[in-house]
This record gives structure tokens, C-alpha cells and sequence, in this order.
């Protein structure tokens, strides 16, 4: 590519979710996130499959920060992680890199947290992170709409798929 290596720049992001990458300390996209963060823009289902710390959890991220309307308060993007403190992570990855979005609202939804919290989160949630038995409790109390949910995140999906673990829950 002329002008060196390629930047997030080149990936056509919104100035916020550039600001934001760049704030986080995301200078240069990997690989996967070269490939992928195009693709899953464009709508693409993707399964993507890369080595631990390389970057995956910043593909979904970016891509679910270009997708959110802020002026709605709905939930639109929801994802799932295999375990609380991965819930957290990713959480906490999203936060950053949609600093500089206004009125981002982005929360982690797991067992062991009070239900009434989570219902009050829920009034304006863009972005839910959550832990499966959570996340189905919380549609099942009608506190969380899927209606509105426009794109799906399955992290360690070969996780969250193993036989007798969340299967019924992802179901």
C-alpha cells in the first residue's frame, strides 16, 4: 500500500470510533482486524478464528460501535462471553474505544448482580455484555427486547457451544 502499513484510518471508521482506537492505544490493525473489520461492516456473518492477543475482541467492538445508533436507547448489539470475567473484558474494551461517542451506553448484564440494577440499565442500553443464563433470564423477565437487536456476538463461540455447557441457554 502506498504510504506504509495500513492504519485504522484506511479501514473508513467514524472519527469518534477512530479517536476512540487511537485513545485505547490501537495504532496499527492486525491482521484479523484488517480482514475482518471490513467484512463484519458490510453486514457479513463472520466467524473469526486468530490467536490469543490478536485483536479479536477489537473486531467486534469496532464493529458494533460503527453499527449503534446512539439517538435510540434501544439494545442493539448484544454479546455473549462464556464467563463474568470475560464479560467484564469485553465491556471494558468497548468502553474505551467508544470514549468519544456521546451518550454511549454500554453494560455488562451477569449472575450474582441485582435483577433491579440490571432492569434500570436496561432503559437505555445500546451495547449489553452478558453471561448466557444471565442474558436469557433478563428476555425471559421481558427486561431485555430483542426486537431491536441488529447484530449478535458470540465470543469464544467453540465455548459457548461445548456440549452441556451454555448450548440450551444460546439456543
Amino acid at each position: 500500500m502506498p504510504g506504509g502499513p495500513a492504519d485504522f484510518g484506511s479501514l473508513l471508521l467514524s472519527p469518534p470510533v477512530l479517536a476512540g482506537l487511537e485513545a485505547a492505544g490501537f495504532h496499527r490493525p492486525s491482521p484479523v482486524q484488517l480482514k475482518a473489520i471490513p467484512l463484519g461492516r458490510c453486514g457479513l456473518d463472520l466467524i473469526v478464528q486468530a490467536k490469543s492477543g490478536t485483536g479479536k475482541t477489537c473486531v467486534f467492538a469496532t464493529i458494533a460501535l460503527e453499527a449503534v445508533l446512539l439517538e435510540s436507547p434501544a439494545t442493539q448489539i448484544l454479546v455473549l462471553a462464556p464467563t463474568r470475567e470475560i464479560a467484564v473484558q469485553i465491556h471494558a474494551v468497548i468502553t474505551t474505544i467508544g470514549i468519544k461517542m456521546e451518550g454511549l451506553e454500554c453494560h455488562v448484564f451477569i449472575g450474582g448482580t441485582p435483577l433491579s440494577q440490571d432492569r434500570s440499565r436496561l432503559k437505555k442500553c445500546h451495547i449489553a455484555v452478558g453471561s448466557p443464563g444471565r442474558i436469557k433470564q433478563l428476555i425471559e423477565l421481558d427486561y431485555l427486547s430483542t426486537a431491536s437487536v441488529r447484530l449478535l456476538v458470540l465470543d469464544e463461540a467453540d465455548k459457548l457451544l461445548e456440549e452441556g455447557s451454555f448450548q440450551e441457554q444460546i439456543k
